[in-house]
């Protein structure tokens, strides 16, 4: 076998092709899809700290809801025993009231039996003074005066 000029300089133009098209095509190329690579490689990390964000969101929604929930159920509860104690508090107040007026119309029955009971006395004196009178005024007849007492005594009473 035998080496001529003619492979020899086809090995030398083939190397300096290969040099030509490295420099030229294969660099450009294998840079840009490194560059590729890592733009590929940043979005899946921002789509992993995207994903990571939403579950921390999510997490962080969920325990702001159930503190929400919480905080609702605290303020029903309170209403609800405020709702009672109002409750109470009219009940007792519209007792108290009820026990003031009928305290009143107690003693304002009270006052008028009294009245009632003076007026009869201030009469029964009046029926007797007339009967006295009367008495006195007629003969001394112990079965007449009895009469004349029991027949005054009945039409004083008969009026009142």
């Amino acid at each position: 076998m035998s080496i001529d000029l003619t492979f020899i300089a086809q090995i030398v133009i083939f190397i300096l092709m290969v040099r030509v098209l490295w420099k030229l095509l294969y660099a450009p190329l294998n840079d840009a899809m490194e560059a590729r690579n890592q733009k590929i490689e940043k979005g899946l990390a921002a789509a992993e700290a995207g994903v990571e964000a939403k579950a921390k969101a999510e997490s962080l929604i969920a325990a702001q809801l159930a503190e929400a929930k919480t905080k609702a159920l605290e303020i029903i509860s309170a209403a609800e025993k405020r709702a009672v104690e109002v409750n109470e508090e009219a009940i007792n107040k519209s007792r108290r009231e009820a026990e003031q007026i009928l305290d009143s119309a107690r003693e304002e029955v009270l006052s008028e039996l009294e009245h009632a009971r003076q007026s009869l006395r201030q009469e029964i004196a009046g029926i007797a003074m007339l009967a006295a009178e009367k008495v006195i005024e007629a003969e001394l007849d112990a079965t007449r005066h009895a009469k004349m007492i029991e027949s005054i005594v009945h039409e004083g009473l008969g009026a009142a």
